[in-house]
């Protein structure tokens, strides 16, 4: 098991992030403080993953891992298996590689996610964050 240390102090904002990416229907903003990246995801009505990613990440299914918290909006998460879940304001949620999702509603699914958030949104990724 890897230790994991913080070494410096570092406070940054989302409102002035180190990088921006704007994929179709989408928007990550992130962060880099000490050696860890931190995502704001804004997923707009209508993004799907199967949709909206996958003709540039050339994958069947998203091989991310996310690990986040959802400030507002639902987003619906169907697995390579069938397993169905749903992720709405206030919930924590961890979730493997090879699945699907997409936003449900009308309003913007909001998020803040702590795994595998540096490639976000990077053309053809390959799901190679889900490695890092």
């Amino acid at each position: 098991m890897t230790a994991h240390f913080i070494r410096a102090l570092a406070v940054k904002s989302f409102d002035i992030p180190d990088r921006k990416r704007c994929p179709d229907k989408a928007e990550f903003d992130l962060v880099t403080v000490d050696d860890y990246s931190v995502a704001r995801l804004i997923l707009a009505p209508g993004w799907r993953w199967s949709e909206s990613a996958k003709p540039t990440e050339l994958t069947a299914f998203c091989e991310h891992n996310h690990l986040g918290y959802c400030i507002s909006g639902v987003l619906e998460i169907e697995t390579a298996d069938g397993v169905h879940s749903t992720i709405r304001a206030h919930d924590t949620y961890a979730l493997p590689p090879g699945h699907d999702e997409w936003v449900v509603g009308d309003e913007p699914f909001v998020a803040i996610e702590f795994l595998g958030a540096a490639s976000f949104g990077r053309p053809r990724s390959h799901g190679m964050h889900a490695l890092m």
